[in-house]
């Protein structure tokens, strides 16, 4: 026996699909997505050479991925933020 069908015909299919994309993706302009992109990889660069001229802060930012770089970075002006944690 022949498994039951999710969509009652092709343009059902299609639709379901059409929407499952809609509600996943996002549509993005892409010249600026590539400007984001390069100012967060200059950001990275720049961090990494602060760190190998000896800054602590940047010591404790730097790393490999933008994604980690964003975390540290998030932690760092947080915990500076916090009361209680005086320079």
């Amino acid at each position: 026996m022949p498994r039951p069908r999710l969509h009652k015909d092709d343009a059902a299919r299609q639709r379901a699909c059409r929407q499952k994309l809609k509600e996943t993706s996002v549509l993005v302009d892409r010249k600026a997505l590539t400007h984001l992109e390069s100012r967060l990889e200059t950001l990275r660069l720049t961090i990494y050479e602060a760190a190998s001229a000896g800054d602590s802060f940047a010591l404790r930012c730097r790393a490999a991925s933008v994604d980690t770089m964003l975390d540290r970075l998030i932690v760092a002006f947080h915990n500076k933020a916090s009361p209680g944690n005086a320079p």
